[in-house]
């Protein structure tokens, strides 16, 4: 059986939690962040998206002076 490089990582727009600090709580299938839904009873869907072995940080151009 091969292990999958691929991780679903998640966060959510309005309070910036993600997989990181509450990836626990969320299955793969929810799309409403628990936090919001719970605390303040907002909907607010999940931005997710698949972390592979070769992603790398995109960094923006050099600001002009």
């Amino acid at each position: 059986m091969a292990v999958s490089a691929v991780r679903n990582l998640f966060q959510c727009p309005r309070c910036g939690l993600g997989s990181y600090e509450v990836g626990h709580l969320v299955s793969d299938d929810e799309v409403f962040c628990v936090v919001c839904l719970e605390e303040q009873g907002l909907q607010i869907r999940l931005q997710r998206w698949e972390e592979t072995a070769d992603d790398q940080a995109r960094l923006r151009e050099p600001l002009a002076a």
